[in-house]
């Protein structure tokens, strides 16, 4: 977690003054007394867990992180799947690593966020990353830079394109430049749409604008 809340980090210093001044009024916003809003404008908890660390980022006086508070995950995503073990995972809670074979034997099950989660915990738990999932997930990035979020997905999307850098920074590999398919995704109110397609955005699609920035690896790197 330590380490996503760093590429977060870069990414904001990323952003020209006037940029960052424009995602601060946008985050605060979306804040509310009782929490965050969702995309929908109702007070949403997993919502406000993007909008908490968020705040860390941009005012970074004193990080505490609480690994033994569970992460809410979607409903719809629930914590039997490959996503939601990634977040029992990132706090430490009990889990059952999920095997890249059962994945790997029918890759139309495969999904980019699935495959980062389980390359980040691979490498987290000091197993080598199965070269095979390694290539599956490269050959996710077309040409623009961005990221499908399946072999079947029409067109990249900044939530895998976020995740798939940052897993790949995680174990120094050097994915296509992706700057210009993460511009092209900023939002006016300051914050990012999760598609070309989209005209709205959140705090969680702000959380993944700043990862994709922050896990864009330079010649520095």
């Amino acid at each position: 977690m330590v380490k996503v809340y760093f590429r977060l980090y870069r990414g904001w210093k990323r952003l020209n003054k006037d940029t960052r001044r424009q995602v601060k009024q946008y985050l605060l916003s979306q804040r509310r007394a009782d929490g965050y809003l969702n995309a929908g404008g109702q007070v949403d908890a997993y919502y406000t867990q993007f909008g908490r660390v968020l705040e860390a980022v941009i005012s970074p006086v004193k990080v505490i992180w609480l690994p033994k508070k569970p992460l809410i995950v979607k409903e719809s995503l629930g914590r039997d799947t490959v996503y939601g073990q990634f977040f029992a995972f990132l706090t430490g809670e009990s889990y059952s690593m999920p095997s890249p074979t059962s994945y790997l034997s029918d890759t139309s099950r495969l999904t980019t966020t699935a495959a980062c989660c389980l390359i980040t915990m691979q490498h987290q738990t000091g197993k080598p990353t199965d070269p095979v999932l390694l290539d599956w997930l490269k050959a996710r990035q077309d040409v623009t830079g961005g990221f499908r979020a399946s072999e079947v997905a029409p067109i990249p999307d900044l939530l895998s394109t976020a995740v798939a850098l940052f897993a790949l920074w995680l174990i120094g590999e050097r994915p296509l430049p992706a700057a210009r398919f993460i511009e092209g995704h900023w939002h006016e109110k300051g914050s990012f749409c999760p598609t070309l397609l989209d005209d709205y955005s959140d705090v969680e699609y702000l959380f993944y604008g700043l990862l994709a920035i922050g896990s864009e690896v330079d010649n520095e790197e």
